[in-house]
């Protein structure tokens, strides 16, 4: 890399948490302190700037930085699974990290064979899908939870409103406004049941999800010839499209994912490095 691309960082280096080159402020400072104090401020921040300059560009460690952040291309992949996986708590992220161990293994012994290899992207979408599945099933958590809370108080309620409306001398008013907390109170117990019936689900197909990833490392490990990688093959294709067909016939339930798209997993999840790599050293002044 040549010395002016090393200057030019320098130019623009930004410690970690900042939102602007620090640099750029003591420019403007020395700046309006030229304009409303005295030129003399120029030359002054101009020799500073020229000494802030080499110094950083200069330094090895600002060098492998910039150098490390140069080498690693943007990872989409790694940034989006980055994004979905941090919003699981820590017990639901080692469940993950647990599939995902899984699915290393499997991957492996799927590459014996170039015919079961082409099946590797069908597995990165089990585990794709898992990772989706818990964070839809930790928000219904919180659905559920409520609902446990707040059951018996919202059927108390309910049944004081049932008895205030027997009355006969309330006026129409009063009458209407207790219909409308009725209707209300009904609306967010079948809420509390659907989240419930959907957590079900949810939780029962986090358990599918890991009996056939075990499934397919089981008849992987049995096609140790040519027809038994056959039969491997068609039990395999059969459990994917299992997979895709359940995908998609839930998008009242898990829409909001975006499950059309095929996602390949972040190469440092399949390589079993359990972390993004970093994306460079932060800069320090």
């Amino acid at each position: 890399m040549s010395a002016g691309r090393y200057l030019w960082a320098a130019f623009n280096a930004r410690p970690l948490g900042m939102p602007l080159p620090p640099n750029w402020f003591g420019l403007a400072a020395f700046g309006l302190l030229g304009a409303f104090v005295s030129p003399g401020f120029w030359v002054l921040g101009a020799g500073l700037e020229l000494a802030y300059l080499a110094l950083l560009a200069r330094s090895a460690r600002f060098r492998r930085t910039v150098d490390a952040q140069q080498a690693q291309p943007a990872d989409p992949a790694g940034q989006r699974y980055e994004a979905t996986l941090g919003l699981l708590d820590t017990a639901q992220r080692q469940r993950q990290q647990t599939v995902e161990a899984r699915a290393r293994e499997v991957l492996q012994l799927l590459s014996r064979s170039p015919l079961m290899a082409s099946h590797a992207a069908s597995l990165e979408q089990l585990v794709w899908l898992n990772l989706r599945l818990l964070v839809a099933g930790q928000a219904l958590n919180v659905v559920v939870d409520t609902a446990a809370q707040d059951s018996a108080e919202l059927q108390r309620q309910e049944e004081q409103i049932d008895r205030r409306l027997a009355a006969s001398e309330l006026g129409d008013e009063l009458r209407r406004s207790l219909e409308q907390q009725k209707q209300v109170i009904d609306a967010r117990q079948a809420a509390h049941a659907e989240g419930l019936r959907r957590k079900e689900q949810v939780d029962a197909e986090l358990q599918r999800i890991d009996q056939q990833i075990a499934l397919i490392r089981e008849q992987t490990l049995l096609a140790t010839d040519e027809e038994q990688i056959g039969l491997a093959l068609n039990a395999l294709t059969s459990s994917f499209n299992e997979a895709s067909r359940w995908l998609n016939d839930q998008r009242d339930l898990l829409g909001v994912l975006e499950l059309d798209e095929q996602q390949a997993l972040p190469r440092y999840v399949l390589q079993g490095q359990g972390e993004k790599p970093p994306q460079g050293e932060s800069v320090k002044q």
